[in-house]
């Protein structure tokens, strides 16, 4: 009963609601009608079409709010280019957060939103077309922001502007996106013609009278008192004996002599100074600490400042100096800070620094730029090459050239070199230059004068070299400790006597490893050091060194990343932990300390079976009898190096050469090494041990009484067009057959080729020995012609192939050794 009252209730309940229905929709048609006999009573087009525009953008509006609800809400980029408008579109989840944004059209037109078109009543709606073309653009591109560097115009800067909007964006994810957009970094090599170059002026040293009226015994004389000095070279200048003699301006004068308290030029700055302001090609080779920043610093400021200023669209730089390491090439611009005025703006160039600043300040204009090889051709190459142009460039300098060469950045220098006009004013300088950079320096420099001073002891004469002969690692952990344990209580009775003395102590280490043990050992034993090497980033090498500079009686451990070019006047101890490996080695690491007039000491602590490092620096001492060494560490190292030289007479030891870096020297040495093996085996003796300390000026090829003298005549030819060529005619015919298809197989002569840009040909015939061409009409005795539009370079090709005649001896020993005929 209940359940049929209950539909008789809904039943009920549905008509009311008909009902109800019925009569309001009756209602409506009556105010229908009643609103139609009034528009018929005062009709109004304009009216209407006012509310027709009303009710259409009601409408719109409301449809715009849905479309914020499906899809991404775009944001404006705030920041703009100069001289381009684009956007970056984001996603955010605070609509209220960010203003009406502005709207895209498919023709590149913006309109603010919403926006109601009175013309438009009918058809697609705009903003319907343009969110389509937005998902169609996402599917073929993928992304919107990749596209910024598809307009030649664009350049790196414009990128980071973008990637500001993003909050969470990370500078280092800058650098390497723009990293691996310039992946390829192609250096365009640029071709000059003589008569577009620009004319410069290089020489501007005039010889004082007091200098031109020397005799040259006096000149000799003079030399001589100044360290020793050695000149290889036509045309060299007398060295000037002060300041004055130089023309330098004066508030140069002033800076020099007043403010940095230079009293006299030190004998590279004598003698290399007046050279380079000849406008001469130099290569300084001089001991550690002696000036050689301001010996090239000074001539190149000197040219800049002759030169025609840059204009609004050059960016320079018109002087460059590159370095090997990071940290040299900072401290030499802190050098060059000095040294300029408002008029000459510098740069410092170097990885791990950041790159946006340094485009910056590219784009206003640099005169100067101190750099790395490789960061170097990051910038040449960025936007395409037209970041920065070289052809401004007319000064170049390489400080640490071997080292240079040594840590691979032959190739990289190369290549730079291909941007910069050919008469440039090029210089070399180093405190220890081998032999084997010889072809080197021949490809980059012309006509150089070749300045050594002191060649007969590159250790500085203000070190005080000690040596400590020790027998385990732990008695050697333990020496330093005690060692560092009397300078702390020195510096402390120091300051209770109200005595300011700042001397700081650097230790060298020969891996990172190491540095990082004894850094926590140290630590552990109450010692406040810092810590240096490869393996840190870049910011906290830079605060290290920082705090080291600035904190009295500072203790700092390093890798041999900071044994070239570090400068610290108040480095009183270097104490090198592991042993050396090389005499360049014990050269840098020395010549940390006394530093210019400053005295120090150099300590190294050796086991007793490091017979290597015991050769190296018992042929680096200077005067044995005047050293302050324990007569017994002294006899014990004397003992040490005999027993090295006495193993490398019979093949036993070798004295390894290079840094062990990338370098050429590297490959060198894993190949004597693999050839002292093989003659090991063979029970032959090594013939090419080095014997002599002077590595920068003596050509120590053991065993070259046995390697054939190539026979050749370099000649001057005159083409009928009037240009000068030069060839030479090398005999081969009558080298032993190993060494002859050594020298002359297709893969020696390309490489040659490849080098030195000469022309390289096979001419003649082999004729047996006695034999030869018996008349005229025979063909001659095999030969290479070689040819080339400079005699530096046909000589460097004949340099490099009598290379390859001695590694054909070496081959021809080897084969002579497995024939059997020197078997016991």
């Amino acid at each position: 009963m209940s359940s049929v009252s209950a539909e008789e209730r809904n039943k009920n309940l549905l008509l009311e609601r008909k009902n109800r229905w019925k009569q309001k929709k009756a209602e409506l048609d009556a105010k229908k009608k009643q609103h139609v006999t009034n528009n018929n009573s005062s009709p109004s087009s304009e009216e209407t079409l006012k509310a027709r525009q009303a009710k259409l953008a009601k409408w719109k509006k409301l449809k715009n709010s849905k479309v914020k609800d499906k899809h991404l809400t775009l944001q404006e980029s705030t920041k703009y280019s100069a001289d381009k408008r684009r956007r970056v579109f984001e996603e955010s989840d605070e609509e209220d957060a960010i203003p009406p944004p502005k709207l895209y059209r498919p023709d590149n037109s913006t309109v603010e939103s919403p926006v109601v078109s009175e013309k438009k009543d009918e058809g697609e709606d705009p903003l319907d077309k343009y969110m389509a073309s937005l998902q169609k653009d996402d599917i073929q591109s993928g992304s919107r922001v990749s596209k910024v560097f598809d307009n030649d115009d664009d350049d790196v800067d414009d990128y980071f502007h973008e990637q500001d909007v993003n909050e969470d964006h990370n500078e280092d994810n800058d650098y390497i996106r723009v990293r691996k957009l310039n992946s390829k970094k192609n250096v365009k090599k640029v071709t000059y013609s003589v008569e577009h170059l620009e004319p410069f002026q290089k020489s501007f040293y005039v010889e004082p009278e007091e200098i031109k009226k020397m005799t040259d015994d006096e000149v000799n004389e003079l030399r001589l008192s100044l360290d020793n000095i050695k000149v290889r070279g036509e045309g060299c200048p007398r060295p000037i004996l002060k300041w004055s003699h130089l023309g330098l301006t004066t508030d140069i004068m002033n800076l020099v002599s007043k403010e940095f308290k230079f009293i006299a030029p030190t004998p590279i700055q004598a003698q290399a100074m007046p050279a380079i302001m000849s406008g001469r090609d130099v290569i300084g080779i001089s001991k550690t600490g002696s000036g050689k920043t301001v010996s090239f610093l000074l001539p190149m400021l000197r040219q800049i400042k002759a030169q025609r200023a840059l204009s609004k669209d050059e960016t320079g730089p018109v002087g460059l100096i590159l370095a090997p390491t990071r940290e040299l090439a900072v401290q030499i611009h802190e050098e060059v800070v000095k040294f300029t005025d408002s008029m000459i703006h510098s740069i410092c160039c170097t990885g791990g620094s950041e790159l946006k600043q340094q485009i910056n300040d590219l784009k206003k204009g640099v005169e100067l730029a101190v750099a790395t090889p490789g960061r170097f051709i990051d910038l040449l190459t960025l936007n395409s090459g037209k970041l920065m142009n070289t052809k401004r460039i007319t000064f170049v300098v390489m400080d640490e050239a071997d080292r240079l060469f040594d840590l691979g950045f032959e190739p990289q220098i190369t290549e730079i070199m291909k941007t910069i006009r050919p008469d440039k004013q090029c210089v070399l300088f180093s405190a220890t230059f081998p032999t084997k950079l010889k072809s080197f320096a021949m490809r980059i420099l012309r006509n150089p004068i070749s300045i050594t001073i002191n060649s007969k002891s590159l250790i500085n004469e203000n070190i005080e070299q000690q040596v400590k002969i020790l027998g385990t690692d732990d008695e050697k952990f333990q020496k330093m400790v005690s060692i560092l344990a009397k300078r702390v209580k020195t510096t402390k009775d120091n300051r209770l006597g109200d005595v300011d003395v700042d001397e700081k102590t650097i230790v060298f280490v020969s891996s990172q490893q190491i540095c990082d043990l004894i850094y926590h050992k140290l630590s552990d034993q109450g010692f406040v050091t810092h810590a240096i090497h490869a393996g840190k980033p870049y910011n906290e090498r830079a605060s290290s060194l920082e705090k080291f500079k600035s904190s009295p009686n500072s203790i700092l451990i390093c890798t041999e990343v900071l044994s070239r070019g570090l400068n610290v006047p108040e480095v009183s101890l270097v104490i090198i932990y592991n042993a050396v490996k090389t005499f360049a080695q014990y050269v840098h690491t020395t010549g940390r300390t006394a530093r210019g007039t400053n005295h120090g000491t150099a300590l190294t602590l050796l086991l007793q079976d490091e017979f290597a490092a015991a050769y190296i620096i018992n042929k680096s001492l200077r005067d044995p009898e005047k050293l302050n060494m324990n007569p017994m560490d002294l006899q014990a190292l004397q003992n040490m190096s005999l027993n090295f030289e006495s193993g490398m007479k019979t093949g036993k030891y070798r004295l390894a050469k290079g840094f062990g870096g990338k370098g050429l020297d590297h490959m060198e040495k894993l190949n004597d090494q693999k050839h002292s093996e093989e003659l090991k085996n063979y029970g032959l003796k090594d013939q090419q041990s080095v014997s002599s300390i002077d590595e920068s000026n003596v050509d120590t090829d053991a065993g070259q009484g046995q390697v054939p003298k190539l026979q050749y005549v370099v000649l001057q030819n005159k083409n009928p067009d009037g240009n000068v060529t030069y060839s030479a005619e090398v005999n081969v015919n009558d080298l032993p057959q190993l060494v002859r298809w050594e020298a002359t197989k297709n893969n020696t002569l390309v490489s040659i080729r490849h080098e030195t840009g000469c022309s390289i040909t096979n001419r003649g015939r082999f004729y047996a020995d006695g034999a030869g061409p018996k008349s005229k009409d025979d063909e001659p005795k095999l030969y290479l012609l070689i040819e080339a539009q400079e005699e530096k370079d046909v000589r460097l090709a004949i340099d490099l192939l009598e290379g390859k005649v001695r590694e054909g001896v070496k081959k021809a020993t080897v084969q002579e050794a497995k024939s059997g005929k020197f078997s016991l």
